[in-house]
C-alpha cells in the first residue's frame, strides 16, 4: 500500500509542477501584452515586430509624486501617436489639473445651455406675440370685409328725391 501511496504522491507532485509551468508562460504573456498594449494572442507577434524594427525602450524614468500619505496620486497620461501609429509623445499630468479643466468645460457647457434656454424662451414669447397679433389682424380684416360688404349693398330707400336738374334731359348743342 505504501508503493501505491508513493506513486500517487509523485503523480500529484508532477501534475502540480506542470500546472505551475503552464501558469508562468501565461502570466508572462499577459504581462507582455499589457506592456505592449495589445491582446495576448498578438503579444508575441507585436514584440517580434518591434524587435524587427529595432525599437527599444531606453531612458525610462519612473517616478511618483511624494504626496502626503492618503493623498490621491492618480495621474492622467496623454499619448500622442504619429501617422504610423508609433508613440510620439507622452504628457503626464495630475488628475487635479484634468479635473479642473473638466469642471471648467462643464461650467461652460452649463452656461451655454442656460443661454440656449433663455433664447428659446424669448423665441417662444415672440411666437406667442406674433400669434396674438395675427389674431388681431384677422379680426380687423374680418371687420373691414364686413364694412366693405355693407358699403356695397344698395340702400332700401332713396335718401333724397330727384331734383329737376337731374331728371331733365340735357339739350344737345346745335351746330
Amino acid at each position: 500500500m505504501s508503493a501505491i501511496a508513493n506513486f500517487k504522491k509523485r503523480r500529484l507532485a508532477e501534475k502540480a509542477k506542470q500546472g505551475e509551468q503552464q501558469v508562468k508562460p501565461t502570466t508572462a504573456l499577459a504581462l507582455l501584452a499589457t506592456l505592449l498594449g495589445c491582446d495576448e494572442s498578438k503579444a508575441i507577434e507585436t514584440a517580434q515586430q518591434y524587435i524587427d524594427q529595432n525599437i527599444h525602450f531606453f531612458n525610462v524614468n519612473m517616478s511618483f509624486d511624494p504626496a502626503a500619505p492618503g493623498e490621491d496620486k492618480t495621474a492622467v497620461a496623454d499619448v500622442t501617436l504619429d501617422e504610423s501609429g508609433s508613440i510620439e509623445n507622452i504628457d503626464v499630468s495630475n488628475v487635479e489639473h484634468a479635473t479642473d479643466e473638466l469642471n471648467e468645460s462643464i461650467n461652460s457647457a452649463s452656461n451655454a445651455a442656460g443661454d440656449i434656454e433663455s433664447a428659446a424662451d424669448k423665441a417662444s414669447d415672440a411666437a406667442s406675440d406674433l400669434a396674438y397679433q395675427a389674431d388681431d389682424i384677422n379680426a380687423a380684416n374680418s371687420d373691414l370685409k364686413d364694412t366693405v360688404e355693407e358699403l356695397k349693398k344698395p340702400s332700401a330707400a332713396q335718401e333724397s328725391s330727384n331734383s329737376k336738374s337731374k331728371t331733365k334731359q340735357k339739350n344737345s348743342s346745335k351746330k
